[in-house]
């Protein structure tokens, strides 16, 4: 019978008073860049700044980074802070916890001037020297690595304390160790995986690149930045950078990595699936190590749209807090407070229920410091919940909603995101800006065996994939080939297929073996051999030929091995998949069925765009009578 949940949170802030906001623990945290090369670093310093008062800075240590092995560039970061203490008192009139810039510059610390991909006897830095004093605090925080170039410093601080300190002095370092690595830039980020595998390591793979990639580019566009930082925002601005590597205006590819630590209300940085400004991630399989997921963005699923699907919140607060470095309080705009069930701080609320259950949420009591006008948002961000039904809430635009639980949700989770925006005043350049709070609810009972066809959100849940059948619902087909590309011949879903040196069968892409990446979603040993054997190029040609004429239905295999590509797909030179996105490392698919017709003995598939790889071609031919479409 359904009832309505009666909201019970366990939370800390149950005995302070009705009308008390709980200021939460900063995170503690240290900043790792190879600034002086790509310009980028100095585009995030700047907006890093901004953001000083939202943690605990313990470090800026300088080493090196893709294309950077010559020379650190310490005064890069002075000249940033420099900049900084000139406004630094304005700031403070908005928000009274922006640290001195004298205690900022104290903690610029240089790194190796030497090979930047070894550690060792003879290279301590000052910068690694200082990360293990960092570590080694009596503060019982763990330290957040915002790393913008290579490891290098911090892997080499866990070399040194390796041989300085006691097995049990060693193991509680390591474990106050949590970093969030831009692209892992040096070989030691390879180094400290192999040796130490438990260190927590966020690895932003490409997806870093939502920061600036896709989505709205009008508000990264050298118009918006030169607007709203570069000009008329006091000295601070003129020190971002008009443009970036390979990007004029905003790129900022590194602050991701600090953007995912903001004490927000939106997420929790120990959990990395959860999501946030930052991105999402999931575990890679080795160690403790995460690598980026995807967010379904419309029909398809995206790496990047984990960032940007935040891009108006995050630009809009980044012009927010450029006005504060000359403008008073009044002048401003500064967040709502977001406040749901009558909890004003920013835990996350964890909520039960039973499947068919309404819960009710509230954002009443929510407030702006401006007096603005507020308006609410909830809405389910289905990726990180486990819950594959689709979730109703009653009200989307109101001050309070009710979760309806589906009866098939037992055993999951149902992550519920309330986005509280102020009004901000659009003509006088105030942009309007956006608080959060994070419900979960887990559901009671065990979970639901998911159905065979659940719509788009099959792939992510990442069910293993034991047997996939022939084309459905188009007529009846029988199995003609299967070829297993850069691979032998194979059994397949209980079909014989051919190796890569098959008749009538031509691909002179470039043969590629990865048997040690993870495959997502996981599937049985024949079809994952299979996929990791396989033919790339930027463009791909895969042709058989000698085929009798008639109808066929083909499936291609496609997976992604290390960084994601977009391509389109042409069978028989008709465009078939328009901007195919490759995913995230392991991820495969068989795509198909593309049902088409042979008169003249041929089936070619190619890609234009991108490189692309193929591990596998399966055909199935028309009985006749077999439909169309």
């Amino acid at each position: 019978m359904k009832r309505t949940v009666l909201i019970l949170m366990v939370l800390a802030v149950a005995l302070a008073p009705a009308n008390a906001v709980e200021k939460p623990d900063k995170h503690r945290l240290v900043v790792m860049t190879d600034i002086g090369g790509d310009p980028d670093d100095q585009q995030s310093m700047v907006r890093f700044l901004l953001y000083s008062c939202d943690f605990d800075v313990e470090g800026f240590c300088t080493g090196f980074g893709h294309g950077h092995y010559k020379n650190t560039r310490p005064e890069l970061i002075r000249k940033a802070v420099e900049a900084y203490g000139k406004v630094v008192g304005n700031l403070k009139k908005h928000r009274s916890d922006y640290p001195p810039a004298e205690s900022l510059m104290a903690l610029t610390k240089d790194g190796h001037n030497g090979d930047p991909h070894k550690v060792g006897p003879g290279m301590d830095s000052e910068a690694s020297e200082w990360i293990i004093e960092v570590l080694e605090k009596d503060d019982p925080r763990p330290v957040w690595f915002s790393i913008w170039g290579g490891p290098r410093e911090l892997a080499q601080a866990i070399w040194k304390a390796s041989q300085t300190r006691s097995a049990e002095q060693f193991a509680r370092l390591k474990s106050k160790i949590r970093v969030h690595s831009i692209a892992d830039q040096d070989r030691t980020a390879g180094w400290v995986k192999e040796n130490h595998p438990d260190v927590f390591w966020i690895f932003s793979r490409t997806l870093f690149r939502g920061i600036w990639k896709e989505g709205d580019q009008a508000i990264v566009s050298p118009e918006w930045l030169e607007k709203n930082v570069r000009t008329g925002h006091g000295p601070l601005g003129p020190v971002y950078p008009a443009k970036a590597s390979g990007k004029d205006g905003v790129k900022e590819g590194d602050t991701p990595s600090f953007l995912y630590v903001l004490p927000d209300g939106l997420s929790d940085p120990e959990h990395p699936e959860w999501g946030n400004w930052g991105g999402r991630f999931q575990k890679s399989g080795r160690g403790s190590e995460y690598i980026p997921a995807e967010d379904w963005a419309g029909s398809r699923r995206d790496m990047l749209y984990t960032i940007h699907r935040w891009r108006n919140a995050y630009q809009n607060e980044f012009q927010a807090r450029m006005d504060w470095c000359l403008q008073p309080f009044d002048k401003c705009n500064h967040k709502p407070l977001a406040v749901c069930n009558g909890d004003k701080s920013i835990k996350i609320i964890r909520l039960s229920a039973d499947p068919g259950d309404d819960v009710k949420l509230s954002a009443e009591g929510s407030s702006d410091p401006d007096g603005d006008k507020l308006s609410y948002k909830w809405w389910v961000y289905k990726e990180p919940g486990t819950c594959w039904a689709d979730v109703a809430l009653r009200t989307i635009s109101l001050p309070q909603t009710v979760v309806v639980v589906p009866q098939k949700a037992s055993g999951t989770t149902i992550h519920v995101i309330l986005e509280v925006i102020d009004s901000g005043e659009p003509p006088r350049g105030r942009p309007a800006l956006t608080a959060y709070r994070r419900i979960i609810v887990k559901v009671s009972g065990e979970p639901v065996d998911v159905p065979a066809v659940v719509g788009p959100d099959a792939e992510y849940l990442g069910k293993p994939i034991r047997k996939l059948g022939g084309p459905r619902r188009l007529g009846r087909w029988t199995f003609y080939r299967g070829i297993n590309l850069n691979g032998p011949a194979i059994q397949i879903d209980g079909n014989k297929w051919e190796g890569d040196d098959a008749a009538n069968f031509v691909c002179k892409n470039r043969p590629v073996n990865s048997p040690d990446v993870r495959l997502w979603p996981a599937t049985d040993e024949k079809r994952a051999k299979m996929i990791h054997s396989f033919r790339w190029d930027r463009n791909p040609s895969i042709k058989i030929t000698s085929v009798p004429n008639g109808k066929y239905a083909v499936y291609a295999y496609l997976w992604e091995d290390n960084n994601a590509e977009t391509f389109d797909i042409f069978i028989q030179g008709r465009l078939i998949v328009e901007k195919f996105y490759s995913g995230v490392e392991g991820q495969w698919r068989r795509l198909g069925p593309w049902i088409i017709s042979v008169a003249d003995r041929t089936i070619e598939i190619t890609t234009k765009g991108g490189a692309a790889n193929f591990s596998g071609i399966e055909i199935f031919k028309s009985v006749t009578g077999a439909g169309t479409r």
